[in-house]
């Protein structure tokens, strides 16, 4: 067993992190806060690890070690959260001093524990997260039940984003720690604070890409707006049809998934002038051309926490085909607690779908990529069959229309009506 706790490996399938610049970018073909060039296709986002060369490294320490932030910079940040935790505080009562609490603790002690074992960080931050999840999933069914399905959610997706990007860091230790540029308890407190994952970087971050993320933010929710004004006039017309209403249901969660993205946003806005840079949680994930794609832009601080919690203990990239299945397995099962929560059933049927769906393609595509794919020796780059490239772009997109609907249907117990607000 002593493979259980390895480190991550740098390259491979389509949940090892690729090298990725420091730099940030808002490219509109793939609107996201976060660029790499990608060997493969011509660019790809990633969603978590940053990986410098180590003379990079040494300068960034050299300006992180450098930055000593004043008083305005912790009000900016508290000023950032305190309408999110303030609502929190009204709906979870009393309940929410000790999950306030945990949050608050996870990534002082992710410094703690930065240099001890897989063995010791893997049960703590384990521990972290089920205490978190079963506070919030009792408060949600205690305190919630008056609210609709869609305020139940967007709060529950809220505080699960916020314990991911915290619990993170205890699972991937100094390595992952210092790729962020977390090295002391002042940069703790401002990680701890944001919803969404952030980096400490060695340049303030520009506000012209602060703009990007926010036209790139309301341009797919005025998007939603106007396909919500659209669809209420065929929308019947459209459910009659299951191909066409997955495609429906994709375009509008790819719109509405951007609601997550306003907390990042406005904390960025408030620590504009700071070298800190918000890793929104959603990219563009209607124009995913591979599963890898798709899981480079969906749900990044939880798609991260899984991958540190199942896929590298279980072997990561080294036993993939053990790996990955299993990983789907846990995360749906992790998953039973959101529908409880959310409409009163656990829904094993469907969440066991959605991920053994997704969890199949991204199998068969890692099998495929090891196949089809070449490498350069001399300089590295990635060459890819152009049959394969057109089969894998619909491959993934099949198992994400599928496990999309099967998601509002089996899962939520909804429907496009519902997601649309026509009921």
């Amino acid at each position: 067993m002593a493979w259980a706790m390895q480190q991550p490996q740098k390259h491979g399938s389509i949940f090892e992190p690729m090298h990725q610049s420091s730099n940030c970018s808002a490219d509109d073909s793939n609107q996201s806060h976060m660029m790499i060039q990608n060997n493969e296709d011509e660019e790809e986002q990633l969603y978590t690890n940053i990986e410098v060369d180590e003379e990079q490294d040494d300068r960034y320490h050299h300006h992180y070690d450098e930055w000593g932030p004043g008083i305005i910079a912790y009000l900016r940040a508290a000023i950032a959260m305190s309408p999110f935790v303030s609502y929190l505080c009204y709906k979870m009562q009393l309940i929410s001093l000790p999950y306030l609490g945990l949050q608050l603790l996870s990534i002082p002690l992710a410094l703690k524990l930065r240099d001890h074992s897989g063995w010791i960080r893997w049960p703590s931050a384990f521990v972290i997260v089920a205490l978190l999840g079963g506070i919030k999933t009792s408060s949600i069914l205690m305190n919630f039940g008056n609210d609709n399905i869609a305020i139940k959610g967007m709060s529950y997706a809220f505080t699960a984003f916020w314990e991911c990007s915290n619990a993170l860091y205890i699972f991937g230790g100094r390595d992952l720690l210092d790729r962020f540029g977390i090295n002391s308890y002042q940069r703790a407190f401002f990680a701890t604070l944001c919803p969404a994952q952030i980096k400490f970087t060695s340049q303030v971050f520009p506000r012209d890409q602060l703009m990007r993320g926010l036209l790139h933010i309301g341009g797919y929710l005025a998007t939603f707006f106007v396909l919500r004004l659209v669809l209420r006039y065929v929308v019947e017309t459209i459910e009659m049809y299951a191909v066409l209403e997955a495609e429906a249901i994709v375009i509008c969660v790819s719109c509405l998934v951007n609601i997550w993205n306003i907390p990042p946003l406005l904390y960025q806005m408030f620590m504009t002038g700071y070298r800190v840079q918000v890793i929104y949680p959603f990219g563009s994930i209607y124009f995913s051309t591979s599963s890898r794609d798709f899981w480079s832009k969906w749900s990044r601080p939880a798609s991260s926490l899984i991958r540190h919690m199942f896929y590298y203990p279980l072997g990561g990239k080294g036993r993939a085909f053990l790996s990955i299945p299993l990983m789907f397995l846990l995360n749906a099962s992790s998953h039973y607690s959101v529908s409880e929560a959310l409409v009163g059933d656990k829904s094993e049927v469907g969440w066991n779908t959605v991920f053994g769906t997704l969890g199949l393609v991204a199998t068969i595509e890692v099998y495929c990529d090891s196949v089809f794919v070449s490498i350069n020796a001399d300089d590295g780059t990635r060459s890819t069959n152009k049959w394969w490239k057109r089969a894998r772009f619909v491959l993934a997109s099949a198992a994400l229309r599928l496990a999309a609907y099967t998601l509002l249907h089996k899962c939520l117990n909804s429907s496009l009506h519902s997601l649309i607000g026509l009921q």
